[in-house]
């Protein structure tokens, strides 16, 4: 509703800078998957997945930026992402709203999906781009870094990856325990990204 809003009164017609929380999620062990299923069940698989993001969704006050094959890109601006650590929390609840179906899932898919993904926030962009198609693109460098450190959860074993400039602006909360993972020279970047691993009692 806020993109479409947006759209509708023109606030992107001239690219404007904004502060936003990026986090792209992505299915774990997707080619396996596809390659079991086979390519319609697996269709429905994302389908229903990305169904039970909904209430997440809302509960969070999420944007959904892109569906792009199994990642889903979320965003938000910036106060609303840190406020309460909805960039966080969205993430955990939406595992535990998989875990809740997992009858579901087994029953229909034999197997239980899970997500991993990756969160960062910075300057970004943001313009209404084409004429017949017309959407909000973002532009800059925090959503090439988000999909990086994404990109680090399996050589991490780690389910949630974020960067040290995110954590450094988190609210206090005793839910969360963060794990530095190390400095990581990520593709496309010339300097080091600090790199925490973090979880959810």
């Amino acid at each position: 509703p806020g993109i479409l809003w947006n759209m509708f009164i023109g606030r992107y017609r001239n690219p404007r800078e904004e502060l936003r929380v990026f986090m792209f999620l992505d299915l774990r062990s997707s080619t396996t998957i596809a390659e079991k299923l086979g390519h319609i069940k697996f269709s429905r698989l994302i389908q229903d997945c990305f169904a039970d993001l909904t209430p997440v969704i809302k509960k969070h006050s999420v944007e959904i930026y892109q569906y792009v094959g199994d990642e889903a890109v979320l965003s938000w601006p910036v106060e609303s992402g840190l406020e309460d650590n909805n960039c966080i929390h969205c993430y955990f609840d939406y595992m535990e709203v998989l875990a809740s179906k997992s009858d579901h899932y087994e029953k229909t898919y034999g197997l239980q999906p899970f997500f991993k993904a990756g969160v960062h926030f910075g300057k970004v962009i943001v313009a209404e781009v084409g004429l017949i198609k017309r959407e909000i693109a973002y532009h800059g460098d925090v959503l090439n870094t988000t999909a990086r450190i994404q990109g680090m959860c399996n050589a991490f074993q780690q389910q949630l990856l974020v960067s040290d400039h995110l954590v450094q602006n988190l609210q206090t909360d005793d839910l969360i325990q963060s794990k530095r993972m190390g400095d990581e020279l990520l593709k496309g970047k010339k300097t080091a990204v600090t790199i925490h691993a973090l979880s959810r009692t």
